[in-house]
């Protein structure tokens, strides 16, 4: 699920206009696109409901997660852009009942993403990334710890309704290597609607107003960590992963000069969990988990 998580963050783009575009109404610049452009900043927090493991009666899980984006510019012209910043997200799980894991876990994962942008005409528009990181619980590093994703991405306007991308994607992520075609389709029958559908996630937004945007969607969530057993002092890998569906608003609360301050809102439906830990290539634990809620929200600081 990491991998998916990886693909996720490379395919999305809510809420960001191509470089190189003209100011556009914000009902137009909050929908869906598949090159993003430089935002400022952006912290967020996710809290979800205790749900049952299926392996281990008397158990659940919850799962909470809060993440801080800050992106700095390197380079940008009328054609190109190069960003780099700090991604960093952790995530508590905190387990009831008896299970071969720790009551708590406190997860990282710190990334530093170079991106480029470059816009070769209205209809053609590039985007690549390489985000070397780290995903670990920082209490003994070893090579599972290390990550690193690497998309390029090409997308190009049929007209003013329909776009496509593709391209490919490659992550190292807990030891594994994993190369993916990356597509999608994006249909715009009117500058306030967005139909998209961005391989592995599926959305439809409504902007009435330049000041808000309402979405519904469903995509991944999870990831997987290299971590330290807590009585062997041996790592171990973990993998949580899960399906949401949700509901989201987002408003723009304040502008200060050519800043723009954004709220959002989300809340909806986890399901389809799943936990695992590995000892190397031996499956020490999985289990399926039930269905439950998670409501999540924060701020965006945009230019």
């Amino acid at each position: 699920m990491s991998q998916k998580v990886s693909l996720l963050v490379a395919l999305l783009a809510l809420t960001f206009t191509a470089p190189g575009e003209e100011v556009e109404p914000v009902s137009e610049r909050t929908e869906e696109r598949f090159i993003p452009n430089y935002t400022a900043g952006e912290v967020s927090y996710l809290w979800s409901t205790r749900t049952d493991l299926d392996a281990f009666a008397g158990s659940d899980l919850q799962v909470q997660e809060a993440s801080v984006k800050a992106p700095i510019p390197l380079f940008s012209n009328d054609a190109s852009r190069l960003v780099t910043g700090v991604d960093f997200r952790w995530s508590g799980l905190d387990f009831g009942g008896p299970t071969v894991i720790a009551d708590r876990l406190d997860l990282y994962r710190l990334q530093v993403p170079f991106d480029f942008w470059h816009s070769f005409n209205d209809r053609w528009k590039a985007w690549g990334r390489v985000a070397p990181g780290l995903f670990t619980d920082f209490e003994n590093l070893d090579g599972d710890a290390f990550a690193i994703t690497v998309l390029a991405l090409g997308s190009y306007q049929f007209n003013l309704q329909f776009s496509a991308a593709f391209g490919v994607y490659y992550s190292r992520d807990l030891g594994e290597d994993r190369v993916l075609p990356a597509l999608g389709l994006i249909w715009k029958p009117d500058p306030h609607w967005n139909i998209g559908l961005t391989f592995p996630r599926a959305s439809v937004a409504y902007a009435p107003t330049d000041e808000w945007l309402f979405s519904i969607y469903a995509a991944p969530g999870g990831s997987g960590w290299s971590i330290t057993d807590e009585t062997t002092g041996q790592n171990r890998r973990l993998d949580y992963q899960s399906w949401r569906a949700a509901i989201g608003a987002e408003y723009q609360f304040a502008t200060v000069g050519p800043a723009k301050f954004w709220a959002f809102l989300a809340g909806g439906w986890q399901f389809g969990q799943e936990l695992q830990l590995r000892d190397g290539d031996t499956t020490l634990l999985e289990t399926d988990l039930d269905h439950g809620q998670f409501i999540s929200g924060g701020v965006r600081l945009r230019f």
